[in-house]
């Protein structure tokens, strides 16, 4: 049975911390992973050996950027919407035959659910990319952080000023009224 004056206390806590101001600042970027509000916390992989087309039938599916490759439940592998369209463009080849492997981004760097946001926008910036896998202790993935993730990270701290937009920007005239 709940005691009244601790669940006075905790609903009264929650209260105080919606109410108090998100600073966007060095310590927010400090925080680990696993604080994200994931888009999507279901990984999506595909076993090496499997063809282009079967994973391009799953992100399409699922809506994903990228699907992972995996060799015995491990991260062995990215595969992107970018890796096909730069690789496929140039080679003719039938993608039902070709397998995911000749595509792929081979030993992705991989965080964890503790590394800290710094290290993923780091890692974005720095290498171009668009999609961290992230792993457990053993190289399992269990989850991917995206720019998108990043992003709705960044627009919490002003939620008011940005959710609150209208639907259409204003546009200021540029001519000057009178004659």
């Amino acid at each position: 049975m709940f005691d009244k004056n601790e669940l006075d206390d905790e609903l009264h806590q929650m209260f105080e911390e919606s109410q108090q101001e998100k600073i966007l600042n060095s310590q927010a970027f400090l925080q680990p992973i696993k604080i994200l509000k994931k888009t999507d916390n279901i990984v999506f992989a595909i076993e090496e050996g499997n063809n282009v087309h079967d994973a391009l039938k799953i992100m399409l599916k699922e809506k994903v950027g990228c699907i992972l490759v995996t060799k015995e439940n491990k991260l062995t592998g990215i595969f992107t919407e970018g890796d096909v369209t730069r690789k496929s463009i140039l080679e003719k080849m039938d993608l039902s035959q070709t397998k995911v492997e000749h595509f792929m981004s081979k030993d992705p760097l991989s965080l964890n659910m503790e590394d800290s946001i710094a290290f993923v926008l780091n890692a974005m910036v720095v290498g171009g990319f668009r999609h961290i896998p992230l792993v457990d202790d053993n190289n399992i993935p269990v989850s991917v952080v995206t720019v998108k993730d990043i992003i709705n990270y960044i627009v919490s701290f002003f939620s008011e000023e940005i959710l609150n937009l209208p639907p259409k920007p204003i546009h200021k005239s540029e001519e000057r009224e009178g004659a």
